[in-house]
């Protein structure tokens, strides 16, 4: 019996992107077990695929082993189970050590196989897995949702009239990512307090999602619009949870985060207001849903993987982005007019 490593502790958008290779080893090692290293908040999102053999969570990801019970643990655990070879989908070398003290033979990572910038990720960790793209749907992500948490969030959706927006304000920990709203990724308060009562003239619903974190911010803006066309979510659903409320969508709304990977993934409609990430590499992909994302060129965009970013104090790229820009998108995407 063959058995696969393959390891990527990443965020929720990271973990999504490496369905497709998942699916193209298993085409070509239709009886292998293969095996994910995850995040524990990315976990989820993997549960229900049928090629995944068993998902393997790490909580403490940055924690130095030395000072780790858990990686200790994980080490052992994944020496027990003789790998034949892993994936690693990780430029950190921490995780190479935690393989080697696995003793895992052999490794295929960016080190064997070199990441290509002009090209997307999807891309890049296929050709890592050692697999090829052979037809138009092989970069689709892919997300599996039991039919239990479909009915759940109809449920939830029932009395809230289509056609449903979602809108996904926050990305990623706020604790990590002072003043969200303002640099980065984010999108200004102002421009969603613009957007979202234009968006109510249309004749639709507007549900809000996020995290705990977002609550507040959330609750700000929705406390003066009209309660019987908007509903926060914000901090009350788990991963899967969001993710069958996003399919039970007729457009998602968001900055370049977590759940617009998911959309991607489910076939949900999507408006991604786009700033400083690399286009090229990380941009929500799909064969099957339509997916607008909007972004304004900027002299220092992007600036992921620059020193420029952790010092942005005024992100223009998102700042550009003007609220009937992506009134527009919303619009073509749902077919609708305004009242």
């Amino acid at each position: 019996m063959t058995r696969i490593l393959v390891v990527r502790v990443g965020a929720l958008g990271d973990t999504l992107m490496v369905t497709p290779a998942i699916r193209a080893l298993r085409r070509e090692n239709p009886q292998a077990e293969i095996d994910f290293l995850c995040s524990a908040s990315a976990g989820a999102l993997l549960e229900q695929n049928p090629n995944i053999t068993r998902i393997i969570r790490l909580h403490g990801r940055n924690l130095p082993y030395a000072i780790s019970p858990e990686k200790r643990r994980l080490v052992r655990d994944l020496r027990r189970r003789d790998y034949d070879f892993a994936i690693l989908l990780e430029s950190a070398p921490r995780y190479r050590e935690l393989l080697m003290r696995a003793e895992i033979g052999t490794i295929r990572s960016f080190k064997e196989v070199p990441f290509d910038r002009s090209r997307h990720c999807i891309v890049n960790y296929i050709n890592v897995a050692g697999t090829k793209e052979s037809g138009p749907g092989d970069l689709d992500m892919e997300l599996h949702l039991t039919p239990d948490e479909e009915v759940e969030a109809q449920r939830l959706l029932k009395d809230l009239p289509a056609p449903r927006i979602g809108i996904q304000m926050g990305y990623g920990p706020r604790q990590k990512k002072k003043g969200q709203n303002l640099r980065l990724k984010g999108w200004g308060r102002e421009g969603w307090a613009q957007l979202i009562p234009k968006l109510l003239n249309l004749r639709v619903s507007i549900l809000m999602t996020g995290s705990a974190e977002d609550r507040a911010e959330v609750e700000m803006i929705a406390q003066r619009l009209p309660r019987d066309q908007i509903r926060s979510l914000a901090g009350r659903t788990n991963v899967r949870e969001l993710a069958a409320i996003i399919r039970n969508l007729d457009l998602l709304i968001s900055v370049d985060t977590g759940p617009a990977h998911m959309a991607a993934a489910l076939g949900t409609p999507l408006v991604v207001l786009w700033g400083p990430a690399i286009y090229e590499q990380t941009r929500p992909l799909s064969s099957f849903s339509a997916i607008e994302i909007m972004r304004v060129p900027v002299h220092c965009a992007p600036c992921y993987d620059t020193a420029a970013m952790k010092s942005c104090k005024n992100n223009i790229c998102m700042k550009r982005i003007s609220p009937d820009a992506v009134l527009s998108a919303a619009i073509a995407a749902i077919g609708v007019g305004p009242r």
